[in-house]
């Protein structure tokens, strides 16, 4: 492949990065606003596809020698004066991913890109099918157009919205980290991307409790902290999961409220020191065979509280 052609699919590659990442935190934000539980699900299902797509794209990225761009975003619309318009809003998304990623697989000739690119075109095609139908079926919903504000409810989601930050910006420093230490050092990729999946679960169980109180959650893109030495990320991610767990269990305790108490009790137990991993990592007789039972298989799982 020439270099010409090479920077072109890098360049592509990383716009549809972009375009998935939006579209995750879209769809995301959609479900949680709408707040049915079987909407939910099959939002849900379609945003954990994207996710696929992301991965897969920045996979081909690193695979090609450039760096993918898990911190841009494309732009999100958020909001609509009703649900039927709210699932316009993806419908629009899905037919303009569909028309991008068509035009870059007539334009470049690299198999094995345009293989995924014809993979992401059948799904995204799928998805605008399954939006079309949840916009039929949303026209007799009406929005809860409510404007009483609890003050001390208020309080705690702002709290609550404080930490869906900090979740969101780890997923994105982990799931950077994973795909640039793929060649590099593959079991700790791995590792930090089961680190990622668990904060999209913890993400999820956050932005439910605030979207189930009547606020909106803040999907504003976080700064995030960008390492891609093996050492720096096992050192950087041992003390950001105890502060993390400090965090969590001090703002469980001054919670009043016991269900969400324990939410964020779980979240704070979840957390896994890497003291263990870097052990690991540095035993030269550990077995191929080993490895693989120690790492786990990529599955992004319920992004739900209710999916456990």
């Amino acid at each position: 492949m020439i270099d010409s052609e090479r920077e072109k699919i890098i360049q592509y590659l990383n716009y549809n990065i972009s375009l998935e990442h939006s579209a995750i935190i879209q769809y995301l934000f959609h479900a949680y606003t709408i707040g049915d539980p079987e909407i939910e699900n099959e939002i849900e299902e379609i945003a954990r596809e994207e996710m696929r797509h992301l991965r897969m794209f920045a996979h081909r990225v690193v695979e090609l020698g450039g760096k993918p761009s898990i911190f841009d975003r494309a732009t999100v619309f958020l909001s609509a004066p009703t649900y039927e318009e709210l699932m316009q809003l993806n419908i629009d998304a899905e037919m303009m991913a569909i028309e991008e990623y068509k035009r870059q697989r007539e334009e470049i000739t690299d198999q094995s890109t345009r293989k995924i690119l014809a993979r992401a075109i059948e799904d995204e095609t799928s998805h605008s099918t399954i939006f079309k139908k949840m916009k039929d079926n949303l026209k007799s919903i009406a929005k809860n157009s409510s404007s009483e504000v609890d003050e001390n409810m208020a309080r705690v989601v702002q709290l609550l919205n404080e930490l869906l930050q900090k979740q969101y910006k780890k997923i994105l420093e982990h799931l950077f980290q994973s795909f640039v230490l793929r060649h590099k050092n593959p079991i700790l990729s791995d590792e930090i991307e089961q680190k990622a999946i668990d904060q999209m679960k913890h993400f999820g169980w956050i932005a439910e409790e605030i979207s189930e109180k009547g606020f909106s959650i803040d999907v504003s893109l976080p700064k995030a902290t960008v390492s891609e030495n093996p050492e720096e990320v096992i050192k950087y991610t041992k003390q950001e999961e105890i502060d993390s767990q400090n965090e969590y269990r001090s703002v469980a305790n001054r919670m009043e409220n016991p269900e969400l108490s324990l939410i964020l009790q779980r979240i704070a137990n979840r957390e896994i020191h890497y003291t263990d991993l870097e052990r690991f990592l540095k035993n030269e007789d550990i077995s191929e065979r080993a490895a693989s039972e120690i790492i786990r298989a990529f599955t992004v799982g319920s992004l739900f509280k209710k999916g456990g």
